[in-house]
């Protein structure tokens, strides 16, 4: 695991995070602004959004959520916005490791920092999890099982969880690799 590791931090490099960082960039903007995903979700419901952005509820505010999305829009969300939301972990995990392996290669902070790429591999797994759960509950409404609620409400705060680590940690390694260029250590 270390020699893998270290091998992604060591091919890691601008081009290949800026080319992952675009691909996460227009997977966010498919799945929150164009008419498959959340933005086409409110045209239908006229607000009601998705259980994906919500950070941990109860059996009764999941049922809530999805009875105020209507036959329309719980449709809708299984159909068109489900499916985007499978290859959009795939992009930001992409682009978390991209970025981190490419500020622990020029930071050069210490050797436990390469398992730190683990943050968005289990956001992205989590985020899967979570997933499954909702189409669990898209799929048995009115009736939802409290295990499939239970499982996408914990998976989501995890997903949250470690995805916004990431950005932590990527904010931190940026700053360290800002100070270095201005201190003239980098290039």
């Amino acid at each position: 695991m270390n020699r893998f590791l270290d091998t992604i931090i060591q091919k890691s490099s601008w081009k290949k995070a800026v080319i992952f960082t675009a691909l996460f960039l227009a997977a966010f903007i498919t799945i929150n602004f164009s008419s498959i995903g959340v933005a086409g979700l409110l045209e239908i419901t006229g607000g009601p959004s998705i259980l994906d952005f919500e950070v941990g509820y109860t059996q009764e505010e999941a049922y809530d959520m999805l009875t105020a999305l209507g036959p329309e829009g719980r449709a809708f969300y299984l159909t068109k916005g489900m499916p985007l939301d499978f290859p959009f972990p795939v992009s930001y995990m992409l682009c978390y490791v991209a970025l981190m392996a490419l500020l622990i290669k020029h930071t050069a902070p210490k050797k436990w920092c390469k398992y730190l790429l683990f943050m968005p591999v289990l956001a992205m797994l989590f985020d899967f999890t979570e997933n499954i759960g909702i189409i669990v509950m898209l799929n048995s409404y009115p009736n939802l099982p409290a295990w499939a609620v239970s499982l996408a409400s914990t998976f989501g705060i995890l997903k949250f969880t470690f995805s916004g680590g990431s950005m932590a940690v990527i904010a931190v390694f940026f700053g360290f690799y800002i100070y270095s260029v201005m201190r003239g250590k980098r290039a």
